[in-house]
């Protein structure tokens, strides 16, 4: 959905941090033109032709590779951030699906990164991801698709790079019997919420909630160049005792209870959890009080549109047909 609504900017959490490496470190085979200076030859090829090739099979799960943009020239024009600074591209053809966080993290400059699945057809770009530098976590890429990486800068910055890509273990969900879907479409390019973007859509529009649990879907997704992630908004009505919200998803995430359901003002308590693991969030309300639960990613690229989510609610009114009672237990066990 595409925020609109000013107040929600306190809403924002910072990225979640990527995970450690899960094996051996693989530094790549240096190249003859390979150093650290502020202006050296080429690291990443200077067009698409000559994109340096990424190994498909990632070995180790981990690899990195470092090098200089100054000398280098502007080619290519990102979706974000990006002005008229030099660039350096990378080829990745992975031999199947894997799950890969990719930063520009300890770079000396204000990095861009933009990845493209086939020349020119982009799918995510971020600016500022670890401070001023650029990234993404958890981001899917696929066995037969051609991917391309695009160092590049905000504005017309330059320097020294350090490109890290590492391979994070899968994390799948499944619905529980007689659990609830969302029922949203995907989101995608320029998406526009018009199913339960809450104070984030015009008009206001929500989703009903209730005990049980709910199998959502969201995302991230480039908005006009600009990225963004689609937030999934519920409302509920209390039973005069606790109520709880428990979220676990297949990607980082972020839980907020709000309890003072106006837009203009908006009172919340909040919590964050990287993907599977839980996170739970409690507070009391009175009789038919109204609350409403917000769902999304934490972070604002590297999610794909149809990564899923289980909401389970508890001590409030339920939906209009019984639902099983399941446990978090449960929940967790949905794993395969």
């Amino acid at each position: 959905m595409k925020p609109v609504i000013v107040v929600l900017l306190v809403l924002v959490l910072a990225a979640a941090a990527a995970a450690q490496p899960t094996g051996n470190r693989f530094i790549p085979p240096a190249k003859d033109n390979v150093s650290d200076n502020m202006a050296d030859a080429r690291e990443g090829g200077e067009t698409y032709a000559d994109a340096y090739a990424i190994p498909s099979d990632l070995p180790g799960d981990f690899w990195t590779d470092s090098g200089a943009t100054c000398d280098n020239r502007d080619d290519i024009t990102l979706t974000c951030g990006s002005g008229v600074a030099p660039d350096v591209v990378y080829r990745l053809s992975p031999a199947e699906e894997m799950d890969l966080t990719i930063d520009l993290c300890g770079s000396g400059y204000d990095t861009a990164l933009e990845i493209q699945d086939g020349i020119g057809v982009p799918i995510l770009c971020n600016d500022d991801y670890c401070g001023l530098q650029s990234g993404f976590a958890h981001v899917i890429v696929q066995p037969g698709h051609t991917y391309y990486l695009i160092v590049d800068a905000y504005a017309t910055n330059c320097g020294s790079y350090i490109l890290t890509i590492q391979r994070n273990q899968p994390c799948i969900l499944t619905c529980p019997p007689r659990s609830y879907a969302e029922g949203e479409p995907p989101c995608g390019p320029d998406y526009v919420d018009h199913w339960n973007g809450g104070c984030n859509s015009d008009p206001f529009v929500i989703e009903g909630g209730g005990a049980g649990v709910t199998c959502g879907k969201s995302g991230t997704y480039l908005f006009h160049g600009w990225s963004y992630r689609d937030t999934d908004w519920y409302e509920v009505h209390g039973l005069d005792q606790v109520a709880t919200a428990t979220l676990i998803a297949e990607f980082p995430c972020q839980l907020i209870f709000i309890y003072g359901t106006d837009c203009s003002y908006i009172q919340y308590t909040q919590s964050t959890a990287d993907a599977c693991e839980g996170t739970m969030l409690w507070r009391m309300l009175g009789n038919w009080a109204e609350a409403w639960i917000w769902v999304g990613p934490s972070v604002f690229s590297g999610v794909p549109c149809d990564a899923d989510y289980l909401l389970e609610l508890e001590g409030v009114w339920p939906h209009y047909s019984p639902v099983d009672n399941e446990t978090w237990g449960e929940i967790k066990g949905m794993f395969r």
